[in-house]
């Protein structure tokens, strides 16, 4: 895998990470994990098949009950929310290129900020997912999961299928509406089951193949 890079280094001085073995002392280095070294039959590479989540390593600021967020991050920097999304994009994909990962996941909030305007909030994940899109083609990095987060806004402190409020209910609805196509990356619907629970449903073109047409 080639280290995908845009048009700015985030990560400056950090090489791709590649096995040395036990012996280095190489902070940059994978010391236990070799991925073409034979176990059982398949190499370590097709055991551990390595995802990075988007929000976990791209979107938490190092707040706590006792402060502000702490990680200031170069990537969320611009004014335009799209824009900015593209620069997190660009050091996301420059991240897992770098590790060597061959999946990423993330919440349609980890990957572009959202408003109160749901119409609008459409349009930011549609264009930021066609972008992912392209990077992904360029780094063959491809998508585990993507879903809607209906739990970190406060409106949804009481639940989104499950809130007394129905205008929040409606917002949840629309958000995570069946079905959510990002791009050509992947489809996502929600059903309900007999006891009114929500629950995903995902089609990933990284593993399903091109997204067929919804019928009419």
């Amino acid at each position: 895998m080639k280290v995908l890079q845009g048009t700015k280094e985030f990560f400056k001085d950090i090489p791709q990470i590649k096995y040395e073995g036990i012996e280095s002392d190489n902070p940059f280095a994978f010391r236990w994990y070799d991925e073409n070294k034979i176990v059982a039959g398949k190499t370590m590479k097709e055991f551990l098949k390595f995802a990075c989540a988007y929000w976990h390593s791209f979107c938490n600021v190092g707040a706590d009950p006792f402060g502000e967020g702490t990680h200031l991050f170069s990537w969320n920097e611009k004014a335009d929310a799209v824009e900015r999304a593209k620069d997190k994009a660009d050091a996301a994909f420059e991240f897992i290129t770098k590790l060597g990962l061959p999946f990423y996941c993330f919440h349609d909030v980890d990957v572009v900020d959202y408003t109160n305007d749901v119409a609008d909030n459409e349009k930011r994940l549609q264009a930021i997912t066609a972008y992912l899109k392209e990077k992904q083609d360029a780094s063959g990095v491809k998508l585990l999961w993507g879903t809607a987060n209906l739990f970190s806004n406060r409106r949804y402190m009481n639940g989104a299928a499950t809130n007394p409020d129905f205008h929040v209910l409606a917002h949840g609805g629309r958000e995570a509406r069946a079905p959510v196509t990002l791009g050509t990356t992947a489809r996502i619907s929600m059903v309900r089951d007999p006891d009114g629970n929500w629950i995903e449903l995902s089609q990933r073109a990284s593993l399903t193949g091109s997204l067929e047409p919804v019928a009419s």
